[in-house]
């Protein structure tokens, strides 16, 4: 594998700010660039595996490839790289048509975080409704709710980007909730960056509709989720005797929470 490659597969697979299905795309046409070279296609898969089998619909998508590699059927593996972004894009249609008609009377909408799924559903809101604002906490401590930010503002959506702290000042200001998910267990609860429960216990106060949008691969047959602990210095980069600092990303909203889960 030459540098260049080498690079730009180690970018996606220590990315901390893309949403998984984000990084599935990224996968996907990294696949497609190496299609011709079996081992390195199959190294590929192991480091996704390790660095992003944690994301649930990454892994279901590694292990469909997986089954077509052992059928040895290079010309299956082929087709469905090639149109794993079309029949992606079929999946966001067939949620935005489920989720639309409670969005009508909606002209602010509140999300937190980087999802590819929300940011795809609010484009072709805005598509519906030109005047239609999105409100997006940063999502500390990686920021990736600034670049969702931008990315909406690029597309022509009127965008404010405010703090995760200031999320119970702004819900009296929007008319609903829509969220990504990492994780859907079996049970109906979401798992999702941290501010996903503030959020949603805000919405349930104030009576406002939350909604959680993802696609079927990110249904998980568990009922189990265990928070991991991450770098603390991306929260403070000091040590002191007598402070610890906690850096925990996901969190697990309850199913009682949620207004409605749209999927496709």
């Amino acid at each position: 594998m030459n540098r260049t490659k080498s690079h730009q597969l180690d970018h996606f697979l220590n990315n901390k700010t893309l949403g998984s299905s984000e990084l599935i795309r990224q996968l996907n046409d990294y696949l497609i660039s190496i299609l011709n070279i079996k081992a390195e296609i199959i190294k590929t898969i192991r480091l996704a595996k390790i660095k992003l089998g944690h994301f649930e619909s990454i892994n279901s998508y590694l292990n469909k490839i997986n089954i077509i590699i052992r059928k040895k059927n290079e010309s299956e593996l082929r087709d469905f790289l090639v149109n794993f972004p079309s029949n992606d894009n079929k999946k966001l249609e067939a949620i935005f048509d489920k989720l639309h008609p409670n969005l009508k009377k909606v002209k602010t909408v509140i999300t937190l975080s980087r999802s590819g799924t929300v940011s795809a559903i609010l484009k072709s809101l805005h598509q519906k409704n030109k005047k239609i604002k999105v409100v997006v906490c940063e999502s500390r401590p990686k920021f990736e709710g600034r670049l969702m930010a931008q990315a909406l503002a690029k597309a022509g959506i009127k965008t404010e980007l405010i703090t995760d702290a200031m999320m119970s000042i702004y819900i009296s200001k929007v008319d609903a909730a829509i969220i990504g998910a990492d994780v859907i267990l079996k049970k109906g609860n979401v798992v999702n960056k941290v501010g996903s429960k503030s959020l949603a216990l805000l919405c349930k106060e104030h009576r406002k509709p939350f909604f959680v949008v993802a696609t079927k691969s990110k249904l998980s047959s568990s009922n189990i989720f265990k928070p991991s602990r991450e770098n603390p210095k991306e929260v403070f980069n000091k040590r002191m005797k007598n402070l610890s600092v906690s850096n925990i990303y996901f969190e697990e909203v309850e199913k009682k929470l949620i207004s409605k889960i749209f999927t496709n």
